[in-house]
C-alpha cells in the first residue's frame, strides 16, 4: 500500500454534493439538544423569581437560578 493518493479517488465535488442537502435533516428526530448551553455565569436576572445571581440554568428554554431550577 502507498501513501500516493491522487484526489480524483476520492470523487468528485459533484458526487459529494448531493449528500449536502436538507434531506438528511428531515428524518432527524428531535433529541431536544437545541445548541444552547445548559449552565452559565456571570451576572445574570433569574426569569423566573427576577433575583440577581452569578450561576444560572437553563430550564424551558429559560436562564434560572439555582433556586427556580427543578432538578
Amino acid at each position: 500500500m502507498t501513501d500516493d493518493v491522487t484526489r480524483s479517488e476520492f470523487g468528485s465535488a459533484a458526487e459529494t454534493d448531493e449528500y449536502d442537502t436538507d434531506e438528511q435533516d428531515a428524518g432527524a428526530t428531535d433529541n431536544d439538544d437545541s445548541g444552547l448551553s445548559t449552565y452559565a455565569w456571570g451576572t445574570y436576572r433569574c426569569r423566573r423569581c427576577d433575583t440577581e445571581t452569578e450561576r444560572v440554568w437553563r430550564a424551558d428554554g429559560e436562564l434560572v437560578c439555582p433556586a427556580c431550577k427543578h432538578w
